[in-house]
C-alpha cells in the first residue's frame, strides 16, 4: 500500500454527536482570527501562500500531477486518514498549524525541493522518507484555489469551488439547514459567516469568488450567532 493513503478502520466523524458536548462547546468557544491565520503561511508573488505541515505515515492523501502545467498537488483527502485527522485538529481543535487543502502544491519533502516534479519523483520522497511523520511544503493559490467550508452547528466540513450554490455544497453534506422559500428572504436558511459575521441566504448565494482561502469558510446558525455572540441574526449585515 502506498503511503500517501491511509487505510481506514473506523469512521471518523467530525460532527457535534461524535465530538461530544464538551468537545462542541470548545469548538464554539473558539476561532483562531485572521491575523492568527496568516501568521502560519507566508505569502509569495502570484497570489500564493507556502507552508510546512508534518504528519504522521500514511499521509491519506491522493497526489496528482497537475493536468495543464507541471507539478504535483493534493487531488483528495482520505476520510479518517492521517491528514483528515490533522486538518480536524487545526480547523476544529485550534491546533496550531495550516490545514491542508485539495489543490495544494508538494513544493519539497523533508526539505528536498520538487518544484514542478513529477509524480514519480515526488511519491518516491515520501515513501523513502525516515522516521514516522513526512514534513511536506505545500503552496496554495488562495485567490483562485477551493475553499474549505464549515458548518456550525453540524460540524461538518468539505471543500467546494468558488461560485458554487451553497444550498448544493450543504446538501451534500447534510447539515441540516431549514429551507422554507424559494427566494431566501424567508431567513430560515440565514447564515452568519463567523470571521466577518455577514449574512448569508444559503438557498439563493454562492461561495464567494474573493474569498481568501488561507480561512476557512465558517458559515453559523442562527441559533448559533445567538449562542456565541449574543446578538439575534436579523441584526447582521446581508451579503446581497
Amino acid at each position: 500500500m502506498s503511503i500517501f493513503f491511509c487505510k481506514l478502520t473506523t469512521p471518523h466523524d467530525t460532527t457535534c454527536e461524535a465530538l461530544g458536548v464538551a468537545a462542541r462547546r470548545n469548538v464554539l468557544a473558539r476561532r483562531a482570527t485572521v491575523a492568527q491565520w496568516n501568521n502560519r503561511v507566508k505569502r509569495i508573488e502570484g497570489g500564493r501562500a507556502v507552508f510546512d505541515v508534518t504528519i504522521p505515515k500514511p499521509l491519506g492523501v491522493t497526489p496528482r500531477e497537475f493536468p495543464n502545467r507541471p507539478g504535483v498537488g493534493i487531488a483528495g483527502i482520505k476520510k479518517g486518514g492521517n491528514t483528515d485527522l490533522w486538518n480536524t485538529e487545526v480547523l476544529l481543535n485550534d491546533a496550531e498549524g495550516m490545514f491542508v487543502l485539495e489543490g495544494d502544491e508538494v513544493v519539497a519533502v523533508n526539505g528536498t525541493f520538487c518544484e514542478g516534479g513529477d509524480l514519480k519523483t515526488v511519491s518516491q520522497l515520501v515513501k523513502e522518507s525516515e522516521g514516522d511523520t513526512v514534513t511536506l511544503k505545500l503552496v496554495r493559490d488562495y485567490l483562485r484555489g477551493p475553499v474549505k467550508i464549515i458548518w456550525k452547528p453540524s460540524l461538518k466540513m468539505a471543500t467546494y469551488k468558488r461560485n458554487a450554490l451553497l444550498r448544493a455544497c450543504e446538501e451534500t453534506l447534510g447539515a441540516n439547514v431549514r429551507y422554507s422559500c424559494e427566494d431566501g428572504w424567508c431567513s430560515s436558511c440565514w447564515h452568519a459567516e463567523e470571521t466577518y459575521m455577514t449574512v448569508f441566504r444559503i438557498c439563493k448565494m454562492d461561495v464567494p469568488k474573493d474569498w481568501d482561502n488561507i480561512v476557512p469558510f465558517v458559515l453559523m446558525s442562527a441559533l448559533e450567532v445567538k449562542n456565541t455572540k449574543g446578538t439575534p441574526l436579523l441584526s447582521r449585515r446581508i451579503g446581497l
